[in-house]
């Protein structure tokens, strides 16, 4: 059996045929290493030269991660140590994760925009699971097995979890194949620890239920394999791990994260770092908070799918600026006493308030109602249809008199009837006078009547001609 080596790209590089020595441990908790020497050749010398490579070991694949050349017992020898390629995960992370469904759709999510598929996943039941610290790809997968009692298995480019990897139904390990065995109880230990070394049986895996039974030694107990060391090429023997298993690395690192506080690590969505301070964000990344010396800002998912500012401090204005709705339950808005809205939606002003501009709706936007706004020179009112139909003014070209507009039509550009003071009269007629100036003056186009204040006189206007309606005993008429 040969060991292939290939660049990490796909093509074969060499192979070797000729094992000095080699090591492999798997265990139940995802460990899964493999190391080996060989004569170093001038194949060997010219082709691995770095650790850009990968090993095919029985069927699975391993990352080069030393290269050692030394000279031994007059022997030019080449060491390689490598680790599955599951640990490539390592190398993709997330600040937090989130997500409810089967454990296959959890996994499906942890291996997004990864080079790793799914395997083998046997429960269906719908969970949520939460990581809220930063944390590797690895991590999150090894973190959810542990929170489903789950197995985990890292073969090729595939994860699986098992609700129970290996036999069910113990397997004997007695006196005939067994090459030692020792129990030793630990004061540190709940569990006894074990240490076992049997003729190399492939039909053992990790995960296998094992029944231990020399009564010779005091033993006869059931356990679970939880590793296995080999010597493949120059022994027959493998080591058995079995019993509860110790804190691997990765746990261990796990547990020294928790318990300091460290920069751009996030806890429970708490995160500090250099460039942004303090920042607070959900597990599934539709909120966010910033704080720092520089800026306070409260983010939540805009129309497009990405962080928006709501509530933030402007350091240019100095102001606080909020961006979005506001919803007050109970309780009311008081703004120095001057302007409250109670909890009902009802507003009082008094001192010196004062609204400015804008258009009053009587119903809600999208609606049939009109509206009246304030404009520089009065107040307007429209109908449904955008159409003037009132309008208290005041002329501002010299004389500031004030009128009153009646719109009868639709559309700007339509006659409307108006009332109108002038400096020696009042005006009832069509709209052309409200741009008249100081006394009033018949001219073409006028159609109306005009009160006359010095002789007490009312006059019907058409065009430039002006006759007295009331002469003292008979109505006068146009004709």
């Amino acid at each position: 059996m040969s060991l292939l080596i290939n660049l990490k790209s796909g093509p074969l590089q060499t192979e070797v045929d000729k094992v000095l020595s080699c090591e492999t441990n798997i265990t139940l908790k995802g460990v899964k290493t493999l190391s080996f020497e060989t004569l170093l050749t001038d194949e060997l010398l010219e082709k691995v030269t770095n650790t850009d490579l990968v090993v095919n070991y029985e069927g699975d694949y391993y990352d080069v991660i030393s290269v050692a050349r030394s000279l031994s017992r007059g022997l030019y020898v080449l060491k390689i140590g490598c680790e599955h390629v599951s640990y490539r995960l390592n190398e993709y992370s997330k600040t937090s994760f989130v997500e409810t469904g089967t454990p296959r759709q959890i996994l499906e999510k942890i291996l997004e925009d990864t080079e790793f598929q799914i395997g083998i996943v046997d429960s269906q039941t719908i969970t949520t699971f939460e990581v809220n610290e930063e944390s590797t790809v690895r991590s999150i997968i090894l973190k959810l097995a542990d929170k489903l009692n789950m197995d985990v298995g890292f073969d090729f480019y595939s994860v699986s979890l098992y609700r129970h990897k290996g036999r069910e139904v113990p397997v004997e390990i007695i006196d005939d194949n067994v090459v030692s065995i020792s129990k030793t109880v630990k004061t540190s230990r709940v569990n006894p620890a074990y240490s076992i070394t049997i003729r190399n049986n492939k039909e053992i895996t990790v995960g296998d239920e094992l029944h231990l039974k020399f009564t010779k030694l005091g033993i006869d107990e059931n356990v679970r394999l939880i590793g296995i060391k080999a010597k493949p090429y120059v022994s027959k023997n493998i080591e058995l791990e079995v019993g509860e298993s110790e804190a691997t690395l990765e746990a261990d690192l796990v547990k020294t994260e928790k318990e300091t506080v460290s920069k751009n690590t996030s806890y429970y969505g708490v995160k500090i770092s250099e460039n942004n301070g303090l920042t607070i964000e959900r597990g599934d990344n539709a909120a966010k908070i910033i704080m720092n010396a520089d800026e306070f800002r409260m983010q939540a998912l805009g129309g497009l799918g990405t962080l928006e500012d709501k509530l933030y401090f402007d350091p240019v204005s100095g102001n606080y600026k909020f961006k979005g709705s506001i919803e007050v339950i109970g309780g009311n808005i008081n703004i120095n006493n001057q302007f409250i809205v109670d909890e009902n939606g009802n507003a009082y002003m008094s001192g010196d308030a004062t609204i400015y501009g804008g258009k009053y709706y009587a119903g809600q936007p999208g609606g049939s109602e009109g509206f009246s706004q304030m404009t520089a020179n009065g107040f307007d009112v429209y109908n449904g249809s955008g159409d003037l139909k009132l309008k208290l003014g005041y002329t501002t070209e010299d004389e500031d008199f004030p009128f009153l507009q009646l719109g009868s039509g639709s559309g700007l550009t339509k006659d409307f009837g108006l009332v109108k003071k002038f400096s020696d009269g009042l005006w009832i007629g069509n709209s052309i006078p409200a741009d008249d100036q100081g006394t009033f003056n018949a001219q073409e186009g006028y159609n109306g009547i005009f009160f006359k204040f010095s002789d007490n006189t009312a006059y019907v206007v058409k065009n430039t001609n002006m006759k007295n309606i009331y002469t003292g005993a008979a109505i006068a008429k146009f004709g």
